[in-house]
């Protein structure tokens, strides 16, 4: 009787399938926001920070949840350097927005003097599949130290 009920009911429940189209991803079937959007920041010299996104394939970082931060109080950062994204339509914000794909490097002036300081870094995306990620902050403890002097022998 089983074996009856099968073989009249599968192809009504594979064209019901159809119909539906494929299920829904489970958020296993995503990276990590971590593994997304992988994140570094380093000190190029006393008054250059150079943060890198790496994004991962089929992934995206929203150009305008872009914020940078720092502490101590008494650093400042000069306007980001921010390369050129694609601008999409999103449908999530019902806008066009620029997005960055890939390796997204950033350049930071530092303004004042400082030895160290903390970077904090805010951002956000998005997958391909459908899935946007709340919006992230990543943080990094640099060293501004002078370039070493080349001396001639």
């Amino acid at each position: 009787m089983t074996a009856f009920l099968l073989r009249c009911l599968a192809p009504g429940l594979l064209a019901l399938h159809g119909l539906c189209g494929t299920p829904a991803l489970a958020a296993s079937d995503f990276l990590t926001p971590e593994e997304a959007f992988r994140f570094e920041a380093r000190a190029l010299d006393t008054h250059h920070i150079e943060v890198v996104f790496q994004v991962a394939e089929g992934y995206y970082l929203y150009r305008e949840r872009f914020a940078f931060a720092v502490a101590p109080a008494t650093v400042q950062l000069g306007a980001p350097v921010i390369p050129p994204g694609k601008i999409k339509f999103d449908e999530t914000f019902g806008k066009k927005l620029e997005t960055h794909r890939g390796r997204v490097v950033i350049r930071l002036p530092v303004e004042s003097a400082a030895k160290s300081l903390v970077l904090t870094v805010n951002s956000q995306g998005c997958a391909d599949a459908g899935l946007c990620y709340a919006p992230m902050q990543s943080t990094a403890r640099l060293s501004l130290t002078p370039p070493a002097l080349k001396t001639g022998h």
